[in-house]
């Protein structure tokens, strides 16, 4: 029986090692039984540390890289990081993802369908994404890198206001003259200069957009969504875990195999035994050709 081939990836930012060299190309393999189950119980948005160890569980090799673990995976950028995220939920369900939104206008509310192809939201970049930005400031150059899975993990740790993690954030992506800045550094910086560098970094990010516009059907009324690509890819895993318990039971009861080693297996080798198993119960060949 053939297994599914891992599909090649390229990511649109790339993980820079400490020779400057960028890794970029990768293989991405099909989820194994054990990885739906983790992100099908990971809660509404699975937190930065669950994507680290479901990115090094699906993700083989990148560039020089032979193998990713969870900390090489908590380098990845967040954009790249929804880039693969991306890649998988088009295996697994397709390309094409119907999402549902109710109008913002207090007189309409009307519930309205909007239509989406992942690939459109993060296409291939030929081109290689520089790993700093460049600012010019008042106080010096600045350099502004794009927030990774580590950032989100240290930011998801954090205690205090909004706006005191977004400061920890910033100070975390920029330096200022070769300076790292502490989160009052960051805040002591004139409004002008910051709006600068976020500016720089909205405009040079190599992340898929996933901000969405649509026009309600009943009023014209534009809506706005944002896509979570693992928040997505979670719900939908979850809608399906009945059936993959269902699936457990029904091949560890015909083969006896343990829980384990079905959890093992991706959904397609899955299905391909569900399917032998079927044809077998209702006397069909199990082979063409075969009686």
């Amino acid at each position: 029986m053939l297994l599914e081939p891992p599909i090649p990836v390229l990511l649109p930012h790339g993980l820079f090692d400490e020779d400057g060299r960028c890794h970029r190309q990768g293989e991405l393999r099909p989820l194994t039984g054990r990885e739906e189950w983790a992100l099908a119980q990971a809660g509404e948005r699975p937190g930065p540390r669950a994507v680290s160890a479901l990115l090094a569980a699906c993700l083989g090799r990148l560039g020089d890289y032979p193998r990713v673990d969870a900390e090489l995976a908590a380098c990845l950028t967040r954009g790249d990081r929804h880039h693969l995220a991306l890649h998988l939920r088009a295996r697994m369900y397709g390309d094409r993802v119907t999402l549902v939104a109710r109008c913002p206008a207090p007189a309409c509310e009307a519930m309205a369908d909007v239509d989406v192809r992942l690939s459109a939201l993060s296409p291939e970049r030929a081109a290689e994404a520089p790993e700093v930005l460049a600012v010019a400031l008042p106080q010096g150059r600045a350099e502004v890198r794009e927030p990774t899975g580590e950032d989100d993990a240290v930011l998801a740790d954090a205690q205090g206001t909004r706006a005191e993690r977004s400061a920890l954030l910033w100070s975390r992506l920029v330096v200022v003259e070769g300076q790292a800045l502490t989160p009052a550094a960051w805040l002591s910086l004139p409004a002008r200069s910051r709006h600068a560098v976020a500016l720089a970094l909205a405009q040079g990010t190599s992340a898929p957009d996933l901000g969405l516009l649509a026009r309600c059907p009943k009023c014209a009324v534009w809506l706005e969504l944002e896509l979570d690509p693992f928040a997505l890819l979670a719900r939908e895993l979850r809608g399906g875990a009945a059936r993959l318990e269902t699936e457990v039971h029904v091949l560890a009861f015909h083969y006896h195999w343990s829980e384990a080693d079905i959890l093992a297996l991706p959904r397609a080798r899955r299905w391909r035994y569900l399917e032998l198993l079927r044809n077998e119960l209702e006397g069909r060949p199990l082979v063409d050709g075969w009686s």
